[in-house]
């Protein structure tokens, strides 16, 4: 099993890889679409996994109505991300916000889930206490590092969005990131309260979560999905003058929650060189 979960994680950092280029308008549009259903596939195996089908439903769903409630919210009031309206992203619509992006939402909300887990020390462990609600805080941070990361090129490049009026941050409005860590931060908060009392797991899930190659999938679905931004200045001829600020910024904030976890996972007593 964690060969076929290995597999998908190469094939999302084979779609990353090819996305960096400029390759016509047709196969540039396609590519987001292919990057989000090879994550999202790499996220439900792994989170099958260390939560079960139900409890990863759940965080599904809190998700799923969390995001796409803001987003059609603000497309249509300006709350809380900002005026803005999608323009190229391919696919299906509901209430103006296409389907794909509620599968972008959960799959990095998962991996960032997990790597605050790690980050924590938690890994495993049944939530209690004061890790109910630093769990999901830490969690929040990890996610909105990527929105950091990846809106300006998205949107003033990609027009996959389009802000009204533009904004200070390479086109991108500051309000757009603290709606960002509100929305986020309420998906986070929803489920560990759920997930506080619900976790159950048997022996044989115990076996697979004292390896440590199981929470290294985590950390390559988030350094890869930071790999397009470190990608992009080496791999296009025009907008340098955002590709590299935000390479930049990539490297100080995904690459290093990437870094941080990969080692505290090596270091780790609790987990074991099993494969």
């Amino acid at each position: 099993m964690s060969l076929v979960r290995w597999i998908v994680i190469i094939i999302f950092l084979v779609v990353t890889v090819i996305s960096s280029f400029d390759l016509g308008p047709n196969i540039n549009a396609i590519m987001p679409v292919l990057s989000v259903i090879s994550l999202f596939c790499a996220a439900c195996l792994h989170g099958k996994i260390r939560y079960g089908l139900k409890n990863l439903a759940i965080f599904f769903i809190i998700t799923w109505l969390v995001s796409h409630f803001f987003e059609a919210l603000s497309i249509q009031i300006g709350f809380p991300f900002g005026h803005y309206h999608y323009e190229k992203l391919a696919g299906p619509r509901l209430f103006e916000v296409p389907l794909i992006i509620m599968f972008a939402y959960f799959s990095m909300a998962y991996v960032s889930w997990i790597l605050s887990t790690v980050i924590l020390n938690q890994y495993f462990k049944p939530l209690q206490a004061d890790k109910v609600f630093l769990i999901p805080f830490v969690a929040t941070f990890i996610m909105v590092m990527w929105d950091l990361c990846m809106d300006p090129l998205s949107s003033s490049i990609g027009s996959l969005w389009v802000w009204k009026g533009g904004g200070s941050y390479f086109g991108v409005p500051l309000q757009n990131y603290f709606g960002w860590f509100f929305v986020v931060y309420i998906i986070f908060q929803s489920f560990a309260l759920y997930i506080a009392k619900h976790e159950l797991y048997s022996d044989e899930q115990h076996k697979v979560f004292i390896r440590k190659s199981f929470w290294f999938e985590a950390v390559a679905l988030y350094g890869i999905q930071g790999l397009f931004q470190l990608l992009s200045p080496f791999t296009t001829v025009d907008h340098k003058d955002i590709y590299g600020p935000m390479a930049l910024v990539t490297i100080f904030t995904m690459m290093f929650v990437t870094l941080i976890s990969f080692v505290l996972i090596k270091d780790s007593r609790k987990l074991e060189h099993t494969y």
